[in-house]
């Protein structure tokens, strides 16, 4: 209680008793009971109160729910009319059940949660969130307020509480428009989706499409007819899939995409990447992006494995919007960190015109390069690859990255 407010109602009801006023004294009597009462709040108030926030999983698919608990506990005597709970979080996190406000901080949200709780009463709120975008989430922190039984603030505090999930990627399974076995080729081929060019199988008739580095000369002179090489599925193998950040022509530091073309990307990578975990190949991802990290390009070198797989979809989910250098810096900077024979999977939506110089260049070291196309543009992009004397095929996820149901590769 304040000075000035207790000697009020110290007049008040000493006044009441000489005037014989009872209403007066009365009157005093609610002032000091009142300003009691906001002492007894504001400096008890949020002691011993604890606020929790729970989710089912810290990893969620794109269209998935996560569930999400919110909890709060008043471990002691005094009952508190009005406790409100403000968590901050990412504005773009869906979260249902709540109500979530725009605040006043630069890529925040307000989740806005109120009780009424009884002395040494505990209550938890079951709300959801909609993994309705690809990205890392996260609430920073929380700040508790308490009003007395007028409403009128009485004590609020703030505590970090950092709470992060990430949405990945779907992926669909891969199929192949065709009879072409190489690069990411059928779903038929009896051992890998990715052949050996060091087991020579002999040969077949050419086909559009075949780069001419697969030519077998010299059966194409004695036969006269143009035949190309055919090599077995290979039984260990390293894939490396090369993602393409940059969705527009121009600069990399232009802070322009498309985000349709940037997700299909992404789910085509986690797709290719899990279908050829599944086939038995080691497979690994090259992007330059961000990852919610200091490193500016993400390289996961080979492995095997599920768990492997699980780091992928990791990635792909903290992947920017945005790339962090030019691509043809990425795949310059591959060679030292690959296995001799590994093959790059170039996945891009653009013109590959920038980065022709290194990608002939990693097939000239060999590291065989397979360029996949998607986008407007795919045709255009796989006539020019084609051009360097390299693979590239066409995938579609149709009709869309979000309803699509599988990968089609076409030669």
């Amino acid at each position: 209680m304040s000075r000035a407010t207790g000697l009020l109602a110290a007049a008040l009801i000493v006044g009441g008793a000489v005037t014989s006023t009872l209403g007066l004294a009365f009157a005093g009597f609610l002032v000091g009971l009142a300003s009691l009462l906001t002492e007894l709040w504001s400096r008890y108030g949020l002691r011993r109160v604890r606020y929790e926030r729970r989710l089912a999983n810290d990893r969620a698919v794109w269209g998935d729910e996560i569930e999400l608990d919110v909890a709060v506990w008043n471990d002691k005597a005094l009952p508190l009319a009005w406790l409100a709970a403000d968590d901050y979080v990412s504005e773009e996190a869906a979260i249902s059940g709540g109500a979530v406000h725009r605040s006043e901080r630069p890529g925040l949200a307000v989740l806005r949660n109120v009780w009424t709780i009884g002395w040494f009463e505990r209550t938890v709120r079951h709300l959801s969130i909609s993994a309705n975008r690809r990205g890392t989430f996260e609430f920073q922190s929380v700040r508790l307020s308490v009003a007395d039984l007028f409403g009128q603030g009485a004590a609020a505090e703030e505590h970090r509480a950092s709470l992060r999930w990430i949405v990945r990627p779907r992926s669909v399974p891969v199929r192949s428009l065709g009879g072409d076995q190489h690069a990411l080729g059928a779903l038929t081929a009896r051992h890998s989706l990715f052949e050996d060019p060091s087991l020579f199988a002999g040969v077949r008739p050419y086909q559009p499409g075949d780069p001419t580095r697969r030519i077998h000369w010299r059966a194409t002179a004695r036969t006269g007819t143009p035949v190309s090489k055919r090599f077995d599925p290979s039984r260990t193998r390293d894939v490396l899939i090369a993602l393409d950040v940059q969705t527009v022509a121009g600069p990399h530091w232009a802070l322009h995409f498309d985000d349709d073309l940037l997700e299909s990307l992404v789910v085509a990578a986690l797709s290719l990447a899990r279908h050829a975990v599944a086939d038995g190949a080691a497979v690994g991802l090259a992007a330059a992006g961000y990852t919610a990290s200091l490193q500016r390009l993400v390289f996961l070198p080979p492995r095997g494995g599920e768990d492997q797989l699980a780091t992928i979809a990791d990635f792909l989910g903290r992947l920017s919007e945005v790339p962090s250098a030019p691509f043809e810096h990425l795949l310059a900077s591959l060679p030292p960190r690959l296995a001799p024979g590994t093959t790059v999977v170039v996945l891009s939506g653009r013109d590959p015109a920038p980065y022709a110089t290194p990608l002939r260049r990693l097939d000239e070291s060999g590291y065989p390069v397979e360029f996949v196309a998607m986008g407007a543009h795919a045709e255009s992009a796989i006539a020019r690859v084609r051009a360097f004397g390299l693979g590239a095929r066409r995938a579609t996820l149709a009709p869309d990255w979000r309803t699509s149901n599988a990968l089609v590769l076409a030669g």
